[in-house]
């Protein structure tokens, strides 16, 4: 069975150590957002949306960025402009809203 991908594409994460932003490949559907690095393949990084507890709005700390928060993690993720940042955040919103319909 195969999930409905709600989004694809390149999104900027925020390193957990190192503090500068990489571009990655993001597959977001229902159940996962995983990223890669480069092309497709095995992913680099996976997050469960189930375990998302909140998506927010970073503000003035990081300007045109957002956060994911898992237990233990904030993933802090920016698109490649303002308007694509608002994409991919309203995705990962969806994808949470969409885990108890699942």
């Amino acid at each position: 069975m195969s999930r409905q991908v709600l989004k694809e594409g390149t999104l900027l994460k925020r390193g957990k150590v190192n503090k500068q932003y990489k571009e990655r490949q993001f597959v977001v559907d229902c159940k996962w957002a995983h990223y890669f690095q480069g092309g497709k393949g095995a992913p680099q990084g996976s997050i469960s949306i189930e375990a998302i507890t909140s998506i927010g709005e970073i503000g003035g700390v990081e300007p045109g960025a957002f956060s994911v928060e898992v237990p233990g993690r904030q993933y802090v993720l920016k698109g490649t402009s303002d308007s694509e940042t608002e994409l991919w955040r309203a995705a990962f919103l969806a994808a949470a809203d969409k885990k108890n319909d699942v």
